[in-house]
């Protein structure tokens, strides 16, 4: 929205006073500022008025879309040790399959005797409820431009789960995708568009299964 600032110059005593006399009345020298500013915008004819009106609606409304476009959005269901927990990342903290997978290895890797669960291991996420994951899924499935990924992890089963826009969701036993994800980060220097098609590349032919349009509980019941 364009908008032009106003610089109204006056002598401090008079505006001393003002806010004096104002403060009675329990306003501010910028507040009948405004106000008289609005009087002067009823003043305009009708027609102006809806015309500027409905244009100003319109850019909010577009600058609202375009936030929303550019948030992006990952989301996580995590069963462990019997328990199942829904989180939301955005923004730079949202992360696809590859790079969950980097972070599940990293953390098997160094869980050792530590009592943290994989959940907490999300960096910057946020609990949410089994209908919300659900509805950021669909909204996955259905095109939704800032959605980056669903996961589904399962360490009591050791399966690995990522909604594709087109087939569902596929499954992958952890083990296969750690070995992908440490295959595609070995060598220094690629890009990580390339290191995702090497990751991708490498779990190809090591799908468990595809569950299709079966999208609320591709590993079972949720908790």
């Amino acid at each position: 929205m364009n908008a032009r600032d106003i610089t109204v110059w006056l002598d401090e005593r008079w505006y001393d006073a003002l806010s004096n006399q104002l403060k009675k009345k329990d306003t501010t020298v910028e507040d009948a500022l405004n106000a008289y500013l609005d009087a002067l915008i009823d003043q305009l004819p009708e027609q102006v008025r809806d015309r500027i009106s409905h244009e100003i609606w319109e850019e909010d409304q577009r600058q609202c879309a375009e936030e929303q476009a550019s948030r992006h959005l990952s989301v996580f269901r995590v069963t462990q040790d019997g328990r199942t927990e829904h989180l939301l990342a955005e923004g730079g903290a949202s992360m696809d399959a590859y790079h969950t997978a980097l972070r599940l290895r990293g953390y098997l890797l160094a869980k050792g005797d530590s009592s943290q669960r994989f959940a907490q291991a999300i960096p910057a996420a946020d609990y949410i409820a089994p209908e919300v994951f659900q509805d950021y899924a669909d909204e996955l499935r259905q095109g939704g431009g800032r959605m980056i990924a669903a996961l589904d992890i399962d360490l009591d089963r050791g399966e690995f789960s990522t909604l594709d826009v087109v087939d569902g969701w596929e499954t992958y036993a952890i083990r296969d995708v750690s070995t992908a994800a440490w295959c595609a980060s070995r060598e220094d220097g690629l890009k990580w568009d390339r290191r995702r098609e090497l990751f991708a590349a490498h779990l190809e032919t090591r799908m468990i299964r595809c569950e299709g349009q079966e999208m609320g509980q591709p590993n079972g019941p949720s908790m």
